[in-house]
């Protein structure tokens, strides 16, 4: 998840690790509580995949109607949630803001939880990005992406339109069609 706002040269990321793994309700909340925090860049939710069908076994190829899999609004965003979350990163542009996402996550979250500060979504290319993305030119050797801020968010074999929600703020009109989808 990408929020449009300013980024400055040294971001600070956070790992909020709940104890339990989180309804598809206190995930949305806790969401669109980190959501209204002023200076949060970007956010990617990690946890339990919930697959649409069975892979193996006497029951493969058949649907699987998990519960857990609906569709959440965040902002102005709606997608379908792919996994049971079990970890936010969430990355912020200065110290200042870290004790705000920490209140916002206390005031979503019904249990405890730890709030860890860390690297934990890349910043620079890796060689299966510029084998995804390519070059800008021969002379611009940085990576061919239009906002670097997706660095890190998806799977770079994975297609960014089905896994990727772009938040944008009130003030800024950006065209993102071109970069990934509205929903996800």
């Amino acid at each position: 998840m990408v929020k449009t706002a300013s980024v400055t040269d040294k971001p600070i990321q956070v790992k909020v690790f709940p104890q339990r793994l989180l309804q598809p309700e206190t995930a949305e909340k806790v969401l669109n509580e980190i959501d209204q925090v002023k200076g949060v860049i970007r956010m990617l939710l990690n946890g339990k995949n919930l697959p649409r069908k069975v892979t193996c076994g006497p029951g493969t190829g058949a649907d699987v109607n998990h519960p857990d899999r609906i569709i959440i609004h965040v902002g102005d965003c709606a997608f379908e949630l792919h996994i049971i979350v079990g970890e936010i990163i969430v990355e912020v542009e200065n110290e200042g803001v870290l004790d705000e996402v920490k209140c916002a996550c206390e005031r979503a979250l019904p249990f405890p939880f730890e709030f860890k500060r860390g690297h934990y979504i890349k910043k620079r290319p890796t060689l299966t990005d510029y084998g995804k993305y390519g070059f800008k030119s021969r002379t611009d050797e940085s990576i061919n992406l239009e906002d670097e801020r997706l660095l890190g968010l998806i799977d770079p074999h994975a297609k960014a339109e089905t896994n990727l929600c772009v938040i944008g703020t009130e003030a800024e009109k950006v065209d993102l069609s071109s970069t990934a989808e509205r929903t996800v």
